[in-house]
């Protein structure tokens, strides 16, 4: 591969808000590697509504800033790139293939499903983007028939302005408009994952969302609406629920665009373990089986989980819910959980209030409040009957208690085995 870093050549790099260092842990080598850049540093946020502001005291003539996607843009004083954009510019370059994947929920699994189907049809797919990897360092050994296979969350597209070959957009729910600032402003973009699209790429698409129908009528691309109802049948798979055999089905279309069979697909789809803290049995202990759903962090999402659990294992005898206060209405999904019996709720600020105000009358569940996964995992042990699950699914954001989903499903499976 070759890379024309020389815009990079003699300058200081400044990175902006570490995180938790994924994605700076993927630039800085390659930047180190392929430019013959200065100097490369991270820095965090200040505190206080002008957090950004000491960026301005950077010579501007000789740095050049980089930032993390889950800041937005917006409260950048300076210009500045990030990692995916310098991806997409240099695989462009280099005309490797792209795949992107987005949706509000089901993305990580649908991404992982699909490199793996590539990779055991023979080819060389690398997983990366949201799931945690960056896919900046695989470009150094990648080859012309590389296949790069990315999840892409509205952070990282917000900023793009090239769209994957093949484009992928699962559903959208209402989520994070705190950062986007309001809902069409989130599904606008999300619409990135394909508005940049050729005449030679591909849509792949849920045509039960109106808002991705009104994309494909002004797509710049081929498109490929799926057809729900013919979900993959994941008899003797290691995913379940009626969701995971949609997100199958959009990983066999995303193979199919690379001559890959739905038999072969198949073969993948069977042999595929669930994601950590995607709908992950954890342990059975005491006839109780714990399942942890960490990131089913939308009311939507625990509906789902819910259905696919009952569905598959049993009844649910006891449901973790609660989280960041992101204004859903809780109403709906309350009736909608009430039809389910569950016998015992426990409740996590900051929407323990919302939650409860929306249970219907005829539903009158144990409720237990708490702060701490240790107590609330130490509860449902006690409560819930025995052949029934506890099933980690909050219905809200994780950042009340957590630092993200993964903490909080971390800490859950923790006090699980400690049982």
């Amino acid at each position: 591969m070759k890379f024309d870093l020389s815009e990079y050549a003699g300058k200081d790099i400044v990175f902006v808000g570490v995180g938790k260092g994924r994605s700076m842990a993927g630039i800085q080598p390659f930047l180190e590697e392929h430019a013959s850049i200065r100097s490369f540093t991270g820095v965090h946020k200040h505190e206080g509504p002008r957090a950004l502001n000491f960026l301005k005291d950077y010579d501007p003539e000789t740095t050049i800033f980089f930032k993390n996607e889950a800041i937005p843009g917006s409260t950048m004083p300076v210009p500045y790139q990030t990692p995916m954009q310098l991806f997409f510019r240099l695989a462009g370059e280099n005309n490797l293939a792209t795949v992107g994947i987005t949706g509000t929920k089901g993305k990580s699994t649908t991404t992982a499903l699909t490199a793996l189907i590539l990779q055991e049809a023979g080819m060389r797919a690398v997983l990366a983007g949201n799931i945690g990897i960056s896919p900046l360092p695989a470009l150094s050994n990648a080859s012309p028939d590389t296949i790069f296979v990315l999840e892409l969350s509205s952070y990282q597209l917000s900023d793009l302005h090239t769209s994957p070959h093949i484009s992928v957009c699962i559903n959208l729910y209402n989520d994070h408009t705190d950062w986007h600032g309001s809902l069409e402003d989130y599904w606008e973009a999300k619409h990135n994952i394909m508005r940049f699209a050729g005449q030679d790429d591909v849509f792949i698409y849920n045509p039960h969302f109106d808002a991705l129908n009104k994309w494909v009528e002004a797509a710049p691309c081929k498109t490929i609406p799926i057809d729900p109802s013919q979900k993959v049948d994941l008899t003797g798979a290691k995913l379940f629920g009626e969701h995971n055999a949609l997100n199958a089905r959009i990983a066999q279309e995303v193979a199919r665009q690379f001559g890959v069979s739905d038999e072969e697909s198949l073969r993948s789809i069977r042999q595929f373990p669930p994601l950590k803290h995607r709908m992950q049995v954890v342990a059975v202990k005491q006839g109780i089986t714990y399942i942890d759903d960490g990131i089913g962090m939308t009311p939507e999402s625990t509906l789902a989980s819910l259905a696919a659990v009952t569905y598959t294992i049993g009844k649910v005898g006891c449901l973790l819910l609660g989280g960041q206060d992101r204004n859903y209405d809780f109403t709906e999904f309350m009736r909608a959980v009430a039809t389910y019996h569950i016998p015992h709720l426990v409740l996590f600020p900051d929407t323990e209030a919302k939650m409860k105000a929306a249970i219907p009358a005829t539903y009158s569940p144990n409720i237990h409040e708490t702060r701490s996964m240790e107590d609330a995992v130490a509860f449902a042990a006690t409560h819930a009957p025995k052949d029934s699950v506890v099933l980690l699914s909050n219905a809200a954001p994780s950042y009340s208690l957590w630092a993200d989903f993964e903490e909080k499903g971390d800490q859950f499976q923790a006090a699980v085995n400690a049982l």
